[in-house]
């Protein structure tokens, strides 16, 4: 058989070359699995093969399923293999090939081997110790043997490991040793791994080896083979002999383990929308999976078809306000499919989607299998109501058997069709699906009218619809959406000192009633037409009637002209409760899509159902010797300018002129294309004082972006809070869970409380608040990432440590952190008060509650002794 009888796999990703090479071979250099002190949530897949079949001299096939439930591959010399049928009885995916080389095999049979002479020696009569032999010790996959011997196995992933496991088995032999080589090119000269085993016992070769497996872990090569030689040594009580005679194969295991690239950074799950792009065609070989929310991270994912979708939800499963749709380019360009995907089988078919062909370590959120089995191909994707004060990050996973083109390249563009970044990934090469690899770009911001686009394609340009690829094929099967800068958190402040007002009631055009109290309990106030003449007591959120007073100033007619430039009045038409979107006009106030957790006291759906647009209003009555913060929210779909503005303007002003400016903010209240409003957001002034007559002068306007002067701009309901007369001393853990948690979790202390896990993350509230983690965040806690030899002699250790929280006040600017470890008995034992420090010690700081990862390489860390790792935080 011939050297070449596949041609290589191309490229398809980073190597690193592991060079683990034992020198001497006059004792067993047998490679252990390092024990470590945690489970790392990496997918592998495992293969079984035994050496010989019922075609070979002597030769039986291993039962396949085996009485463990596992399926077997038994070879031989005569034929290639170019799938191997892995342990759980799948065929697909990484589809290991295996195939003997020609002119380096040697016999094959079962004589003196496990089961004594043959015949009459059958596998009954095997003598092996089944448990100390895990997978491999089923007696029919022992029987045979093959000796000195070469074979290849392919269709590897060259940024994967994999661990071989091999057990010989011979009595009567010229060596008591085999040397089993791993090489990483087909001349069998580039050695990346080689190990040892006794075959027969040492001074004693009647006794043929019964309990001893030995392993290495090795990183193919770009053409994702691995070439494996075994031989004897010739010599008995060890030495390495001239020629080589004596080596024995029985069987092996090879295990596919966790990708090679980095883990990318965890990110704030509340501000990250995942999206999973599903096929929605009928075709039955061609069929969508939408993946299921929570998915095995605790994540929530957004399955899209190409056609509108809103509101989307964050990974926390909170609606956020992004809108999308999907816009084809054209029958000859656009599509989507499964088939090839990540998820399918040998024939292109995807029949689940509960197994892909991916690294989970390297994708992080999108490491998802259930959310990759679909793809778009060639499509412009359109997000809207995006921040244009805010920058965003896009993650983009495209991954295919046999794609059209390799490269896939995402455009991100405005609406001009400008590109704000590009960036591209290799989606797949032959038979082999992306499976590691992310496209990532960072730092766009969002674009004046909200709308950013995606366009993704290849580089084919052949290929037509009734028998071919689409033109300029690129592939898309998941992307993350993440924005990188924080809103004002809602608060919980003191019901006495805290006003809620909500803009238009019944007296309003299209107004409704908000009952009062609300949901929560809390009193509101309906500012309408009846607060246009004199000024009205307000009522706290307790049902208190106070001094302050609200009133619409209606001094310059200017202020309440309908038309071009103020454009003032008041309506519910197109706000937060007209459902669906487009519709327009509101039938209950109940509809509205709000993320009321997001929104604290102000997430009442009758209390944002109507709107004012530009208008001056006047709070008196304040004290002037306070500070008061004012939270508002904004909401409305369809702002194209010149109509109106998908920012709005909030100012504070002291005098009667709107001239001596307090403070300003603004906020992003909708969409400009899709119908989408608001759903979570809120803009916060304050702490401010009060003029020295206790006034504060507010008007509110559209930011003018493409119309200049007089866009419209909204406003629904707002809060005030006296933060001065409402002070209480300061309870850090209590700000730190009111900035994580809803109110309804803050009312449930199994959830909330000091001693509870919500996620199950084996830390709780109180040790995750003094160590300054996110406790919403399922992957925020300190903990070990990866342990992996750096070297022949040391290990690099990879983890998380605490770096501070920042997203509220107090907040921790930097935690010190100790990266600690023990050994003991194989028996996985240990006893958490032996720690001691690697002597990594370090202070991380700006963070924002979720980690920063950081390493150490320790030396000399290689041992047959298991270690156990952690991270300790200290607490000032």
């Amino acid at each position: 058989m011939a050297k070449d009888y596949l041609q290589p796999a191309q490229q398809k990703g980073k190597t690193m070359r592991i060079r683990k090479v034992t020198a001497n071979f006059s004792f067993v250099a047998v490679v252990l699995a390092l024990t470590l002190g945690l489970a790392l949530s990496a997918r592998s897949q495992t293969v079984l093969i035994k050496m010989g079949d019922n075609q070979t001299l002597n030769g039986t096939n291993a039962p396949s399923p085996d009485v463990n439930g596992h399926s077997w591959n038994s070879v031989d010399s005569t034929q290639f293999f170019p799938a191997l049928t892995n342990l759980d009885g799948t065929v697909g995916g990484w589809a290991v090939a295996f195939g003997f080389e020609a002119g380096a095999v040697g016999d094959t049979d079962a004589n003196n081997g496990p089961a004594g002479a043959v015949p009459p020696g059958t596998p009954a009569n095997c003598v092996i110790d089944a448990n100390a032999l895990g997978n491999l010790g089923i007696k029919q996959s022992v029987y045979n043997y093959y000796v000195n011997s070469e074979f290849e196995l392919q269709n590897l992933y060259p940024s994967r490991t994999y661990t071989l496991t091999f057990f010989g088995s011979h009595s009567q032999s010229p060596s008591d040793y085999t040397v089993y080589s791993i090489f990483t090119n087909s001349a069998y000269s580039t050695l990346e791994a080689a190990v040892a085993q006794f075959v027969q016992y040492p001074a004693n070769p009647s006794v043929p080896n019964s309990n001893m497996v030995v392993s290495a872990t090795v990183l193919p090569p770009k053409n994702g083979t691995l070439y494996v030689q075994f031989l004897g040594t010739n010599t008995v009580n060890g030495g390495v002999g001239t020629n080589k005679a004596g080596g024995y194969l029985n069987c092996m295991q090879l295990t596919q383990g966790p990708s090679t690239n980095a883990t990318p950074p965890a990110t704030d799950v509340n501000k990250t929308t995942l999206i999973q792009f599903v096929n929605s065609g009928t075709n039955v070989n061609h069929l969508g999976f939408p993946t299921p929310n929570p998915d095995v991270q605790g994540h929530y994912w957004n399955s899209v078809t190409p056609a509108n979708f809103f509101p989307m939800t964050n990974a926390v499963n909170r609606i956020n306000s992004i809108a999308y749709t999907a816009n084809s380019l054209g029958a000859c360009f656009s599509g989507f499919d499964s088939f090839n995907g990540p998820s399918s089988g040998t024939n292109g078919v995807t029949v689940t989607n509960n197994i892909s062909d991916i690294a989970t370590n390297a994708l992080g959120y999108l490491g998802v299998a259930t959310a990759v089995s679909d793809y778009f191909v060639t499509f412009q994707l359109e997000f809207d109501n995006l921040d244009p004060t805010h920058q965003y990050a896009l993650n983009f996973f495209g991954s295919i058997k046999f794609p059209a083109s390799e490269q896939t390249t995402y455009f991100v563009q405005n609406s001009g069709g400008s590109t704000l970044a590009t960036t591209t990934l290799k989606v797949g090469t032959g038979q082999f699906n992306n499976e590691d690899r992310l496209a990532t770009v960072s730092g766009v911001t969002g674009p004046a009218d909200s709308t950013l686009f995606v366009i993704f394609e290849g580089t084919n340009s052949v290929g037509v619809c009734s028998n071919g690829p689409p033109q300029f094929a690129g592939y898309l099967n998941a992307m993350s959406l993440i924005d990188l800068t924080p809103y004002p958190a809602a608060t919980a402040p003191p019901v006495n000192n805290t006003w809620l007002v909500n803009f238009g009631d019944t007296t309003t055009e299209r107004g409704f009633a908000n009952p009062s109290p609300d949901t929560q309990g809390h009193y509101w106030n309906s500012v309408g037409t009846n607060y246009y003449v004199n000024p009205v007591p307000l009522t706290n959120a307790a049902g208190t009637v106070s001094a302050m007073t609200f009133k619409f100033d209606t001094s310059n007619i200017a202020y309440t002209n309908a038309n071009t430039p103020t454009r003032f009045g008041a309506d519910s038409y197109n706000g937060p409760a007209a459902v669906p979107p487009g519709i327009g006009t509101v039938s209950s106030p109940t509809n509205a899509i709000i993320n009321a957790s997001a929104l604290g006291y102000l997430g009442i759906p009758s209390a944002v159902c109507n709107y004012f647009v530009n208008s001056h209003f006047i709070l008196q009555n304040m004290n002037p010797a306070h500070q008061y913060t004012l939270t508002f929210f904004g909401s409305h779909g369809y702002n194209s300018p010149p109509d109106a503005d998908v920012l709005t303007v909030y100012n504070v002003y002291s005098d009667t002129n709107y001239t001596s400016l307090i403070a300003s903010t603004n906020l992003a209240v909708g969409g400009s294309a899709l119908g989408d409003w608001n759903v979570d957001r809120l803009a916060v002034i304050g702490p401010i004082y009060p003029s020295a007559s206790g006034a504060m002068y507010i008007d509110f306007m559209g930011s003018g972006f493409g119309g200049g002067q007089g866009n419209r701009g909204f406003l629904n309901d707002m809060q005030i809070v006296d933060v001065t007369g409402g002070a209480t001393p300061s309870d850090p853990f209590g700000s730190w869970q009111s900035n994580y948690f809803s109110n309804a979790e803050l009312a449930n202390p199994a959830y909330s409380g000091p001693n509870a896990d919500p996620l199950g993350k084996g830390i709780s509230n109180t040790n995750q608040f003094l160590a300054g983690f996110n406790p919403t965040n399922s992957t925020a806690y300190p903990h070990i990432l990866s342990i992996a030899k750096s070297s022949s002699t040391n290990l690099a250790i990879t983890y998380l440590g605490a770096s501070g929280d920042s997203t509220y006040s107090p907040g921790f600017s930097s935690r010190t952190n100790v990266l600690e470890f023990t050994t003991n008995a194989v028996t996985g034992n240990y006893s958490s008060n032996n720690f001691v420090s690697t002597g990594q010690t370090n202070i991380l700081s700006g963070g924002i509650g979720l980690g920063t990862v950081a390493s150490f390489v320790q030396t000399n860390g290689v041992s047959t002794t298991p270690r156990y790792y952690r991270v300790r935080v200290l607490v000032p």
